[in-house]
């Protein structure tokens, strides 16, 4: 019995990790905020990935301050 609440448990919190990808995923972008969006779309990791992205996390940090003022 016990095995059948923890299946159901774990069944609901994927099922609602899908819905909340799925109902994601049919939001679009701000046009305000789509250049920083694709940006980081073609970032793999900034630390690592040079062309685009910031060479250090403290660079990338940084970086994400000015664009929020």
């Amino acid at each position: 019995m016990q095995i059948l609440i923890l299946v159901g448990i774990l069944s609901g919190f994927i099922g609602i990790y899908i819905l909340a990808m799925a109902l994601n995923a049919k939001v679009a972008v701000p046009e305000s905020c789509k250049e920083a969006y694709n940006e980081a779309q073609t970032c793999g990791t900034c630390s690592t990935t040079t062309g685009g992205c910031h060479g250090s996390f403290k660079e990338a940090l940084e970086f994400m301050k000015e664009v929020k003022l």
